[in-house]
C-alpha cells in the first residue's frame, strides 16, 4: 500500500513538472528566459511532453500491483529527470561562460 502511495506522488509530481514546463514554453520563470534563448523554448515542449507521460505511467504504475513495471517506471522516472535537468540547465552552462 505504501508502495502505491509513493508510486502515485512521484508521478504526480512528474506530472506537475510537466504541464509546469508546457506552460512555462514563452514565460521566463526563475533564472531561465525562453524568449532570450531560441535552445530554451524546444527543450520546455519536448521535456514537458515527456515528463507528462512519465508521470502519468507511474500513477497507472502506482495502482497496478506489478512489482516489474514499477521498477521500470521508478527507472525511467529518475533518468528522464536528470537529463532532463542536464538539457534544461545546458542553456546556462553556454550562456553564461566566462
Amino acid at each position: 500500500m505504501l508502495l502505491s502511495l509513493l508510486m502515485t506522488l512521484f508521478g504526480l509530481i512528474a506530472l506537475f513538472e510537466g504541464i509546469f514546463l508546457l506552460t512555462h514554453i514563452h514565460k521566463p520563470f526563475l533564472v531561465f528566459d525562453p524568449n532570450k534563448s531560441k535552445y530554451l523554448a524546444p527543450q520546455l515542449k519536448n521535456w514537458g511532453i515527456v515528463m507528462t507521460i512519465v508521470g502519468i505511467l507511474c500513477i497507472i504504475a502506482g495502482w497496478t500491483n506489478s512489482t516489474g513495471f514499477l521498477v521500470v517506471m521508478v527507472i525511467i522516472g529518475c533518468v528522464c529527470e536528470t537529463l532532463m535537468a542536464f538539457a534544461i540547465t545546458a542553456d546556462l552552462r553556454v550562456n553564461h561562460r566566462k
